[in-house]
C-alpha cells in the first residue's frame, strides 16, 4: 500500500494538507450489505525557530518541523451513496529538527513526512485495525437512522 501525502510547510503557522487518496482501504460485509471503508490521512504541519542568533558568537538557532497525523474513516455502501466520514481519535507526532532557521517555502515538512511513511503507514493500519467494532456500529447507527 502506498501512502500519498502532500505536505506543506510555514514559517510558524500549521498548514494542513490532506491525503488525496486512501492509505488504507477495507471491504466490510455487514448485514447483508457490502461497504468499501477508506482510511484517509491528514497531515498538519509547522516549523517553528528556537534559540538566539547573536552577531558576536555562534547560533544556537534551531528548526524544528512537527507533523501531526490524523485519520479520517470513510464509510460507502459498494453501490454509491453518501459516504459517511468521521476523524478517528489518536493524532501522532513526528518531529525533526536541523541548525539554523526555518526557512520560508522549504520543504521540510515533506521530508519529515517522506522520512517517517513507513511509521505513518503503520500508524493507519493500527488505527484501522482497532476501529473495526466502532466501523459496524457507525454503520448500524446510519441504517437506524435512514430507517426512522
Amino acid at each position: 500500500m502506498s501512502l500519498l501525502i502532500l505536505t506543506a510547510a510555514a514559517l510558524g503557522a500549521s498548514t494542513p494538507v490532506p491525503a488525496p487518496n486512501a492509505a488504507h482501504s477495507v471491504q466490510i460485509d455487514h448485514r447483508g450489505a457490502s461497504y468499501a471503508v477508506d482510511y484517509v490521512t491528514h497531515v498538519e504541519t509547522r516549523a517553528k525557530a528556537i534559540g538566539i542568533s547573536p552577531s558576536t558568537r555562534p547560533s544556537s538557532r534551531r528548526c524544528i518541523v512537527t507533523a501531526e497525523v490524523s485519520v479520517e474513516r470513510r464509510i460507502q455502501p459498494a453501490g454509491g451513496g453518501h459516504a459517511i466520514a468521521t476523524r478517528l481519535p489518536g493524532t501522532r507526532s513526528f518531529t525533526q529538527n536541523h541548525p539554523g532557521d526555518c526557512r520560508k517555502g522549504s520543504d521540510d515538512g515533506a521530508r519529515l513526512v517522506a522520512a517517517r511513511s513507513d511509521a505513518i503507514d503503520a500508524h493507519v493500519r493500527e488505527l484501522a485495525s482497532a476501529d473495526h467494532h466502532d466501523t459496524l456500529a457507525a454503520i448500524d447507527a446510519a441504517r437506524d437512522f435512514a430507517v426512522n
